[in-house]
């Protein structure tokens, strides 16, 4: 129980330290696709061996036409919903970006209510709590102009349909281990995303310069799915969820101890006051993840 609760921790931990490399990319490099094209190359290597290792183990149905439909999908919205976030890091710190992931609860209810899902009362008092905690973020810093709103809007969607076609692509792998079953599941995602990205490399023509400076996001959000991997496989995809939703708060943290180390470029030189609305905002989202997760287990 501890290994796995410590797996879920450092996931999150790790997931926040990758949005703040991304960022500092980003401002020193000017291209957000390039970010999400580059660390897909880098990924690539880790996509592979993490395949190359399940094969032993699961059995991935290449001839069932739901596996490349799912495959497909994810690869699809996860790139859009990536480069979506990139681009939103260009004007929102990415600590107070992070936070704002847990909109993604929104069109999750909305899309498992069209599909005739029932949510319960608590379920949809989370989706409000969210869109209050949302909000109240929002207003704690220079305030989103449409263009900010729209690609935060856009990244959460995405990154929402690229959980439910993840969802589908574990159901069709077959394996009594569930944690390679879940390496099988992450090996043909990133190998599959990585051959994309090499199209788009030809045009973009990486340097050795650029290829090193998105080894520490790609290493760290690398390291953060794999270790949420662990943690599903130890405590369960609920309890997991509920931890990797903390990363809100742990981002808060870490912004602080960044702005005292003098990284005021990355995060933006803000009062303490603001810094205590943000971890209070960011709080109240855990709490909504935590009531929606908690009242959807049956």
């Amino acid at each position: 129980m501890f290994t796995g609760i410590a797996a879920g921790f450092f996931s999150a931990l790790f997931m926040s330290i990758s949005y703040v490399f991304s960022r500092a990319f980003i401002r020193k490099y000017k291209d957000p696709v390039r970010l999400s094209v580059f660390s897909q190359l880098v990924m690539t290597c880790g996509g592979l061996a993490a395949l190359f290792t399940s094969l032993f183990f699961v059995k991935i149905p290449f001839d069932n036409g739901k596996f490349y439909l799912y495959l497909f999908g994810e690869a699809a919205t996860f790139i859009t919903g990536q480069t979506s976030f990139f681009i939103l890091l260009k004007k929102v710190e990415a600590t107070r970006a992070s936070s704002l992931l847990g909109l993604k609860l929104i069109p999750l209810a909305i899309i498992a209510s069209l599909l005739g899902q029932d949510l319960s009362v608590w379920q949809w008092l989370a989706i409000v709590l969210c869109s209050l905690a949302a909000a109240g973020m929002n207003l704690t810093g220079l305030a989103m102009d449409l263009k900010s709103l729209f690609w935060l809007f856009t990244s959460v969607i995405f990154y929402a349909l690229c959980d439910i076609c993840l969802g589908g692509l574990m159901q069709v792998i077959e394996s009594s281990n569930t944690f390679m079953k879940s390496v099988a599941g992450m090996g043909v995602c990133f190998t599959t995303l990585g051959i994309i990205a090499l199209a788009f490399a030809v045009r973009y023509k990486p340097s050795k310069r650029e290829l090193f400076d998105v080894i520490p996001y790609s290493f760290c959000y690398f390291s953060s799915i794999l270790l949420l991997l662990v943690c599903f496989c130890l405590v369960g995809v609920v309890s997991g969820n509920i931890l990797q939703s903390g990363r809100g708060i742990i981002s808060i943290v870490l912004g602080i101890i960044l702005l005292r180390l003098g990284w005021e470029k990355t995060e933006g030189k803000v009062p303490l006051k603001t810094w205590i609305q943000r971890l209070v905002m960011a709080f109240l989202m855990l709490c909504a993840m935590t009531l929606y997760t908690l009242t959807h287990v049956k």
